[in-house]
C-alpha cells in the first residue's frame, strides 16, 4: 500500500508543476520551475513511471508493478489537476489549448517526442542516483520541456485540467515512447557502454 501512495504523490507533484506551466506566460521560467516535480520525487523516494520504467530490464520488480505505478501516477495527477481547476477554472481553457497543439501533430511524432523525453528523464534520475546532486534534474527537465518533448504523467495533468479525455489514446502512445527512450538508454548504458 505504501508503494501506491508513493506513486500517487509523485503524480500529484507532477500535476502541481503542470499547473504552474499551464498558467505561466514565461515558458522558460516555467520549464525551469517544472524541475520541482522530479526533485521532489527523487528527494522523497517517490515512484514516478517515467523515472522507474528504464530499470524494468533489471527484473528487480515485476512488470505489473510498473503498470501499477503508472495508474497511481494517473490517479495522483488527476486528483491534483481537478483541485487546480476548482481553484482556478481559467486553467481549463489554457490546458485545452495545450492538448489541441499536441493533437495537431502526427501520432509518430508524439511517440518520438515521448521517447526523447524518456531519454532525458532517465539521464536526470541516474544523475541524481549517482551523485545526489540535483543539477542533472535542473538541466534535463527544462531541456525536454523547451524542446517540446512529451512526458506522459505531465500530459495526464493537462488532459484532466483541460477536461480533454479525447487525448487518452495519444497519452498511451506517449507513455510507450517514454518507456522506449528510458529502456533504450538503460540497456545501452549497462550492456554496451557499461558506465
Amino acid at each position: 500500500m505504501k508503494k501506491y501512495w508513493k506513486s500517487l504523490f509523485a503524480g500529484g507533484a507532477v500535476a502541481l508543476a503542470g499547473r504552474l506551466y499551464a498558467g505561466m506566460d514565461d515558458k522558460v521560467a516555467a520549464a525551469i520551475l517544472f524541475s520541482f516535480a522530479l526533485y521532489m520525487v527523487c528527494l522523497f523516494g517517490l515512484d514516478l513511471f517515467t523515472g522507474k520504467i528504464g530499470f524494468i530490464t533489471d527484473r528487480v520488480k515485476p512488470v505489473w508493478w510498473y503498470a501499477a505505478v503508472f495508474l497511481g501516477n494517473f490517479a495522483g495527477a488527476a486528483a491534483v489537476a481537478f483541485l487546480c481547476i476548482a481553484a482556478d477554472p481559467g486553467l481549463v481553457a489554457a490546458a485545452s489549448a495545450m492538448i489541441d497543439a499536441k493533437l495537431a501533430v502526427p501520432w509518430w511524432s508524439l511517440f518520438f517526442r515521448g521517447l526523447l523525453c524518456g531519454i532525458l528523464m532517465y539521464a536526470a534520475v541516474v544523475s541524481w542516483k549517482k551523485s545526489g546532486n540535483p543539477l542533472g534534474i535542473f538541466l534535463c527537465i527544462p531541456m525536454f520541456i523547451l524542446s517540446g518533448f512529451e512526458h506522459s504523467i505531465a500530459d495526464i495533468s493537462y488532459l484532466c485540467m483541460g477536461l480533454r479525455f479525447d487525448f487518452l489514446p495519444a497519452l498511451l502512445l506517449i507513455a510507450l515512447g517514454n518507456a522506449a527512450g528510458s529502456i533504450l538508454v538503460h540497456v545501452t548504458r549497462n550492456g554496451i557502454l557499461k558506465v
